[in-house]
C-alpha cells in the first residue's frame, strides 16, 4: 500500500504522554499481578500518575496552541524601527537640498529653472517661485528654454552626454560627489560652441575693462582684486558698477567674491566688498554708504545689484552681489570709461 498524499495528523502531546505512561505500566506493573497481585493502592496510584500526566501534557499542550495563536508580546510592544536609509539616497537628498537654498539664495528668480520633479519640490520649499519651474521627466523635451538645469541623476539619465555637451556645458555650482552629486548648469541656447565662442570674447572684454579700471585714480584694490581684475575674472555687471562709483568718488575694494560653492576656476566673480571712504570732517562712513547705495539703487536689471551691510560702526563694510548666472555681452554695449 503507498503512502497517502496527506501525512497523517500528529496526535497531541497529552495523548502521546498517556500512551506512554499506559504502556509503561502495562510492562513494569500489570507482569507482576502474575507472581503477586498488587494491592489496591498500586493500581490507583498508577493510575493517578497516568491521570496527572495526561493532564500536565494537555496543559503543556494548550499552552503552546495559546503561544501560536497570541502575538508576542516583547515585540508587539517594543516601538517598530523604521527602514534604515540607504547611504545613497541620504546623499542625494542632501545634495539636493543644499543646491536648492543656493539657488533660492543666488539665482534671480526671474530665471526659468528646468528640474527633476524631487528636485522641483526642494526649489518650492525652499522658496523659489513654482511658476519658473520647468520640470523634467518622461515625454518632456529637451531644457533649451530654460535658463538653468539642475543636472542630477535622474537628469543626467535622461538626457546622457548631451546634457554637458550640448545643453549646459557651464558649471556654476555644485554639491555633493558620485551618483549624489548636483550641478547647477547654466543653458546654452545656440549650443555649447557657440557658448564657448561668447564667453571667450567676454573674457576679453573682462580683461580689458579690468586693466583700464587698474588704471584708474578712484579704484583702489588689494593684490588679490587686482590680479583678479588683470585676468578678467570679475562679473562684467561688477566691472560697469565699479567704474560708475569711480566716476563720484574714491572705492576701496576689500575683495572679489563668489558664492558658488564647486564653480569652476573660470566662473566670473559675481561680489565685491567696499569699504567706507571718509574724506576728513566732510563725510562719515554712513554717509558713504548711503552716496553708494543712492547710485546703486537706481539702476535696472541686469545692473540691480543685491547690497548688504557687514558689520557696524566705522568697520561697517558694503557687500555688493550680483544674481547668477552671469549675462555675457553687457561689456560689447557699455564698454566703462
Amino acid at each position: 500500500m503507498g503512502r497517502s498524499d496527506r501525512e497523517a495528523p500528529v496526535p497531541p502531546w497529552s495523548t502521546v504522554a498517556a500512551t506512554t505512561l499506559r504502556l509503561w505500566f502495562q510492562r513494569h506493573v500489570l507482569p507482576r499481578r502474575e507472581r503477586a497481585r498488587p494491592p489496591g493502592g498500586v493500581l490507583i496510584a498508577g493510575l493517578v500518575i497516568a491521570l496527572g500526566a495526561a493532564a500536565v501534557g494537555t496543559e503543556i499542550a494548550m499552552a503552546g496552541d495559546t503561544a501560536k495563536e497570541q502575538p508576542r508580546h516583547a515585540a508587539s510592544a517594543s516601538p517598530q524601527a523604521g527602514p534604515v536609509p540607504d547611504a545613497a539616497v541620504t546623499g542625494a537628498a542632501r545634495s539636493r537640498n543644499l543646491a536648492a537654498a543656493w539657488i533660492a539664495a543666488q539665482v534671480s528668480p526671474g530665471v526659468i529653472v528646468s528640474c527633476d520633479p524631487l528636485m522641483c519640490s526642494a526649489l518650492r520649499q525652499h522658496g523659489f517661485p513654482a511658476s519658473n519651474l520647468e520640470q523634467l521627466g518622461a515625454g518632456s523635451g529637451d531644457p533649451l528654454g530654460s535658463g538653468i538645469v539642475v543636472s542630477t541623476a535622474a537628469v543626467r539619465s535622461q538626457f546622457g552626454r548631451r546634457l554637458d555637451s550640448v545643453y549646459a556645458p557651464d558649471v556654476i555650482a555644485s554639491f555633493g560627489a558620485g551618483a549624489a552629486m548636483v550641478q547647477v548648469r547654466v543653458i546654452a541656447p545656440d549650443g555649447a560652441k557657440a557658448q564657448a565662442a561668447i564667453e571667450h570674447s567676454d573674457l576679453l572684454a573682462r580683461k580689458a575693462a579690468g586693466l583700464q579700471l587698474l588704471r584708474n585714480q578712484n579704484v583702489h584694490v588689494r593684490p588679490a582684486g587686482r590680479r583678479q581684475l588683470a585676468a578678467g575674472q570679475v562679473d562684467s555687471r561688477l566691472l560697469i558698477t565699479l567704474t560708475d562709483l569711480a566716476h563720484s568718488f574714491p572705492v576701496y575694494v576689500r575683495q572679489f567674491g563668489d558664492s558658488g560653492p564647486g564653480a569652476p576656476a573660470g566662473a566670473p566673480l559675481r561680489s565685491m566688498t567696499i569699504a567706507a571712504w571718509v574724506r576728513a570732517g566732510r563725510r562719515s562712513p554712513a554717509s558713504y554708504r548711503s552716496a553708494v547705495l543712492a547710485i546703486l539703487r537706481v539702476q535696472r536689471a541686469p545692473l540691480l545689484a543685491r547690497t548688504h551691510v557687514v558689520g557696524t560702526g566705522e568697520k561697517a563694510v558694503l557687500r555688493i552681489e550680483f544674481t547668477a548666472p552671469s549675462v555675457p555681452g553687457l561689456l560689447g554695449a557699455q564698454p566703462p570709461s
